[in-house]
């Protein structure tokens, strides 16, 4: 799978989640073979 110029190893991609997708999670999901992790997710709220 290709994102413009960016070519993902694979199609698993890890979604956004709020309060979950810290760096730690973003490293082992990456260790496990995952295509690609998004940032964590952010309320308009808390901005």
């Amino acid at each position: 799978m290709q994102i413009g110029s960016y070519k993902l190893k694979n199609k698993l991609i890890v979604a956004p989640m709020a309060g979950v997708t810290d760096r730690p999670f973003r490293k082992l999901y990456k260790k496990m073979g995952a295509g690609m992790a998004v940032s964590e997710m952010v309320s308009s709220n808390s901005l």
